[in-house]
């Protein structure tokens, strides 16, 4: 596990960067929470290590800290591009950010801990669905975009064991991780939904009755196709004997990130 940097850049990228504009917006509601989100993961995960005496977890830990950092800051730079057109954005990230202060203030190390296994648990499910089940949907995608969440996604996969090594380190149980767990999926789930309901009542806006049908039958579709993927996957993490380290690698993302730890070829 390294923590790599493409360094992307996203000056000219546009919001809607799929053909396909609701599944492009739905996914960007989701960029917007991961500079709040990641950095709590990472100060969460910093406080275990301060108790942890595995020396090859405490290795893991920094390697984590030190990838999701470069997920959030490249996440930070394109999200940026999304507060001038989608004005109510930068209130609800703050809603975020104060969540998570609250949570740090409030719980208990083992309770955020079980917060961070949740997240964990859902970019499995994520890396999967994005590698191995949205091609047609990524035709004609702007490739930088597409570049940001493959190398994210792969890495989400890479590091999916360290919460979950550091939420036993803690003596969290079962429940402790299914209600960590649950509570995630609460939260996120409905920051998401309400970031993306704002993305996409802005578009429909400018729209004409007919094209605004047809983005709704777009929301509609997306989200009940993601739904038939994601659920018997998020079932199985409420299982006694779930495991991360179990999980198959989703298609191509260990030869992604053999491609960026290559260095770029040299100019002839």
């Amino acid at each position: 596990m390294i923590a790599r940097n493409p360094r992307l850049s996203f000056e000219a990228a546009l919001p809607h960067w799929a053909p396909d504009h609701a599944f492009a917006q739905i996914t960007n509601a989701g960029s917007t929470s991961l500079p709040a989100v990641e950095t709590y993961l990472n100060k969460v995960v910093a406080r275990a290590g301060m108790q942890v005496r595995d020396a090859r977890l405490a290795r893991d830990i920094a390697q984590f800290c030190a990838q999701e950092g470069n997920h959030y800051r490249q996440h930070r730079l394109f999200n940026k591009l999304l507060y001038a057109p989608y004005p109510q954005l930068k209130s609800l990230e703050e809603e975020l950010h104060a969540d998570y202060a609250r949570m740090l203030a409030k719980d208990s190390l083992q309770a955020n801990a079980a917060y961070c296994e949740g997240f964990e648990s859902l970019g499995i499910i994520h890396a999967e669905f994005f590698f191995e089940r949205i091609d047609d949907l990524l035709q004609g995608a702007d490739p930088r975009l597409v570049r940001l969440w493959q190398w994210h996604l792969a890495e989400e996969f890479e590091h999916r064991a360290v919460c979950f090594e550091v939420l036993r380190a803690l003596g969290g149980g079962y429940f402790r991780r299914v209600g960590g767990y649950l509570r995630a999926m609460r939260h996120l789930g409905r920051y998401g939904k309400r970031v993306s309901d704002h993305f996409l009542a802005t578009d429909r806006a400018a729209m004409d009755r007919a094209t605004r049908a047809a983005s709704v039958r777009l929301e509609r579709r997306y989200r009940a196709r993601f739904m038939r993927f994601a659920l018997p996957r998020l079932l199985r993490v409420l299982l006694p004997w779930y495991d991360p380290r179990r999980r198959r690698a989703p298609r191509g993302a260990a030869e992604l990130l053999v491609t960026l730890e290559r260095p770029p070829a040299s100019a002839s």
